[in-house]
């Protein structure tokens, strides 16, 4: 999971990207170099956590440093390489996914984070929380939309604010909302669902 990190950190990990980028924009190549050294593993598992494949999340990392290295002239100073190298791979397999007719595995999550997230989806069903719950939740996110799904992730694996997910995202906070509302809504039916067919059962017992 990303770690948080503080202002100070945030701002001298930029202040370093930026020297960077500027270093490979006037010809040195090691460093670029340095940058897919520093977020690789970062971008991998995000890949990896969206498709669960280990030779599509590979290639989807690998993808993403290339397509940032040829348009790195583009990058913005004072923007975030941290944040466009995340933009850049949740685009990619978005569109995978898509291309690929398949749907975001939620096999990546644990049931002991779907039990902490389940409260956060409804207080209503805050005495739900149970493995069979995290069964339910897993199944009802795999018939949730890629971009969707993508917003959760990022919100509920990798920690993100909405700031930083309207960036990744590529729109605005209100659209970030929206997705992940839509996400949270269909879990909390599901999981309304379940509890309403398994009252119907006890009662027949």
């Amino acid at each position: 999971m990303m770690r948080e990190r503080s202002g100070k950190e945030r701002s001298a990990g930029a202040i370093e990207d930026q020297v960077l980028v500027e270093r490979v924009l006037g010809g040195d190549n090691r460093a670029f170099e340095k940058l897919v050294e520093k977020y690789k593993k970062r971008i991998y598992y995000l890949a990896y956590k969206m498709t669960r494949d280990h030779d599509s999340a590979d290639e989807l990392a690998q993808e993403s440093f290339v397509k940032a290295y040829q348009a790195l002239s583009r990058f913005k100073k004072g923007y975030s390489f941290y944040t466009w190298i995340y933009r850049i791979c949740v685009n990619l397999t978005i569109n995978f996914l898509k291309k690929e007719k398949n749907s975001v595995s939620a096999d990546f999550i644990s049931d002991k984070e779907l039990l902490q997230f389940s409260p956060k989806i409804s207080n209503q069903l805050e005495s739900m929380i149970t493995s069979e719950q995290a069964a339910i939740v897993k199944e009802a996110l795999e018939r949730i939309p890629p971009d969707q799904k993508a917003v959760f992730i990022l919100k509920t694996y990798e920690n993100m604010t909405y700031e930083q997910m309207a960036e990744v995202m590529n729109c605005s906070i209100g659209t970030v909302m929206s997705r992940l509302y839509r996400a949270r809504y269909k879990l909390r039916n599901a999981l309304a669902a379940a509890e309403s067919q398994k009252d119907m059962g006890d009662e027949e017992l």
